[in-house]
């Protein structure tokens, strides 16, 4: 899964996950943002949570197989 149940590895997702994807990691930049966190490592934590999101798909997948 990468954003919203669309997932890297083919199969399907919905327009509703992935808009609740979007949600979520605007939410995330905007409270770095009010954190006052650096922009310099926003594109970081941003690609953290993305490969956290990569693996767990990859988990469930091989659990599921």
């Amino acid at each position: 899964m990468l954003i919203g149940g669309t997932s890297l590895f083919g199969g399907s997702g919905s327009v509703a996950g992935t808009l609740i994807g979007a949600l979520i990691l605007t939410l995330v930049l905007n409270g770095m943002n009010l954190l006052q966190i650096s922009a310099s490592w926003q594109p970081l934590v941003t690609g953290l949570i993305i490969l956290m999101a990569v693996g767990a798909d990859t988990r469930m997948r091989r659990t599921t197989q």
